[in-house]
């Protein structure tokens, strides 16, 4: 082999290894938002459930007054900070940062609603996790909105909406 091939292999190699890496960058960037976003709705409920004692709620009625994201009963708002609430919304409650509300829809309703509407606006899907809870995040500008879909009862759904 000629020296003028082996150098000429080297760089192809090299240009293909550095190519194969600016690819699978962004590729593992997005997995651990994926991530990310998933420990963050975990954590969610995790805080929720178990920052406060339950007895604690009972003999403090001013920590109620914050509501319950679980269990949400004001009236719906249409939207939130700019995201638009589905139309079947039933009850809504909110807290610092956390939206969350009831709707009669279906898991694939609410996906879809949230995909057209917020792609409507802007954002950009980054992230969508499906499954019993589906995991929805979106980005726009130097903002980020969760969004977690979990079943309710009697063929409803709970969304609990977190901005970043």
């Amino acid at each position: 082999m000629s020296r003028l091939f082996k150098v000429s292999m080297f760089t192809l190699v090299l240009v293909f290894l550095l190519a194969c890496s600016l690819i699978s960058n962004p590729v593992n960037d997005v997995k651990n938002s994926a991530n990310t976003a998933q420990a963050i709705a975990s954590d969610v409920v995790a805080i929720a459930t178990q920052a406060v004692p339950f007895e604690t709620l009972i003999a403090n009625p001013t920590v109620l007054a914050f509501g319950d994201i679980f269990n949400p009963q004001g009236a719906p708002l249409t939207e939130w900070n700019g995201i638009p609430i589905m139309p079947q919304a039933t009850a809504g409650e909110e807290v610092t940062g956390l939206y969350s509300y009831k709707a009669t829809a279906t898991n694939e309703e609410a996906v879809a609603f949230y995909e057209t509407q917020l792609q409507t606006l802007g954002w950009a899907k980054q992230v969508e996790e499906q499954g019993e809870t589906t995991l929805l995040y979106y980005a726009k500008d130097q903002q980020g909105v969760t969004i977690t879909i979990a079943p309710a009862e009697s063929g409803s759904i709970l969304i609990w909406l977190v901005l970043q």
